[in-house]
């Protein structure tokens, strides 16, 4: 990458970062808006709050509207439940399951459904599937073309990311100690653009969310799984299991539909 493209590189990353903060957009889908965060939520009355991981695979501008499959999931939830919602847009997947356990948010979207998430969270059914991949540039250095590499490298993961679990169980498994370096203002996407500007050696991030960046900087390398393919899945305020109820009936009739299939098809 040439010092020029390197540097363009840094000016579309930073601008994603101020787009990623100030996301204070709102659309009109059955009074369906999307709001700023970090951290609020605790409307009043009825009102569902939703926070949405930001990233291509949940809520994402493309360039110029919002989409992703739990955005589109939720608005046709939106359609069908009586109770009003507000949409989140979060980055932090830990900071954003603190406030569902406070009561600050009703759903978070989504997350790999995993032993520890099952005991701390209800959960909705499986929304779709993804894995866990190592992200690098194709002419790294020092390439990792297995798990057996990554010990002694430092790995970068979104804060609260569910790869932390998985690194320190691949560090086990391999007999070797692995460097997890979290990062707690960047999403997934936003790490991944620091691997293709060369600011970072190697990340792991979801599958979905590596496919789409690379399609624009084909220098990326994501050919590398780090976990097995995962459920994903929304969860609930434990205080409130009659929407998590509510939500599953709702989507065990949806995930039949063209508008399901279409979405997972897209995506």
């Amino acid at each position: 990458m040439t010092r020029y493209s390197s540097k363009i590189m840094q000016i579309i990353f930073y601008l994603l970062i101020v787009v990623v903060l100030a996301f204070v957009i709102s659309i009109s889908r059955n009074c369906t808006r999307i709001q700023s965060s970090p951290i609020q939520g605790y409307s009043e009355g009825d009102t569902i709050d939703v926070a949405l991981l930001y990233g291509p695979s949940s809520v994402y501008m493309y360039p110029d509207t919002l989409s992703g499959i739990n955005f589109e999931i939720a608005a046709f939830f939106d359609q069908e439940d009586s109770r009003p919602m507000k949409l989140w847009a979060v980055t932090n997947a830990e900071e954003a399951m603190k406030q569902v356990e406070k009561g600050a948010f009703d759903i978070l979207a989504s997350l790999p459904l995993d032993n520890e998430l099952k005991s701390r969270f209800p959960t909705s059914e499986s929304i779709f599937l993804d894995r866990l991949v190592l992200v690098q540039l194709k002419n790294n250095s020092q390439p990792i073309s297995s798990s057996l590499d990554l010990s002694g490298k430092s790995i970068h993961i979104a804060s609260g990311s569910p790869a932390k679990q998985r690194l320190e169980n691949l560090s086990k498994e391999i007999g070797g100690e692995i460097n997890i370096i979290e990062e707690p203002d960047l999403s997934d996407e936003l790490i991944t653009l620091k691997i293709a500007d060369g600011s970072l050696p190697y990340a792991v991030v979801n599958e979905k969310v590596a496919k789409n960046v690379a399609e624009k900087y084909p220098e990326l390398s994501y050919d590398t799984p780090v976990s097995f393919t995962q459920f994903q899945v929304w969860i609930f305020n434990p205080e409130d299991s009659v929407l998590q109820n509510d939500f599953n009936r709702w989507f065990e009739v949806f995930k039949e539909t063209e508008d399901y299939q279409d979405l997972i098809n897209n995506f």
